[in-house]
């Protein structure tokens, strides 16, 4: 049954993302989502005060990063033939403030990889992070990630 525009209007803003690698990157064992600490930080907006003369200064307080916890539930996805993948929701925004208000998410790898590959390389989160802008008319977005393997010596590997 489709969504009504009135529908979609009325939803809290979200987010919602993926996480993949290759089969061959290998996986933690037991929860796929334990492999991951999936951080959110909203910048908030920069509020300027009239210090006189034409001169406006940043409101000391503001324009800064801040933890936005306990505001992700994650799953894990099915398995693609090659892949495989997490997904996650981000819940309890806001829409955010011009010019500089944003969400950031920075998936973080942790837990008890196979160690196997650090021979000849690293894993690593591509990209590192991801800006949301949470707006009345752009209140659901999406972002997705791939953990890659980074050779010691020449960059990229899979």
């Amino acid at each position: 049954m489709p969504v009504s525009i009135d529908v979609l209007l009325r939803l809290p803003p979200r987010i919602f993302g993926t996480i993949r690698w290759k089969k061959s990157i290998g996986k933690p064992p037991g929860d796929l989502c334990s492999a991951f600490e999936i951080k959110v930080e909203e910048h908030t907006a920069t509020e300027f005060r009239d210090a006189g003369g034409g001169v406006y200064l940043p409101e000391p307080g503001t324009g800064i990063f801040k933890s936005v916890p306990e505001s992700v539930s994650c799953w894990t996805r099915a398995e693609e033939e090659n892949y495989y993948s997490i997904g996650f929701q981000v819940s309890g925004l806001h829409f955010n403030m011009p010019f500089d208000g944003y969400y950031k998410i920075t998936p973080v790898l942790k837990g008890s990889w196979p160690s196997s590959i650090f021979a000849i390389g690293y894993r690593v989160v591509d990209p590192p992070s991801i800006r949301f802008y949470l707006k009345e008319d752009d209140r659901v977005q999406s972002g997705e990630f791939e953990v890659r393997l980074r050779s010691w010596f020449l960059g990229r590997l899979k």
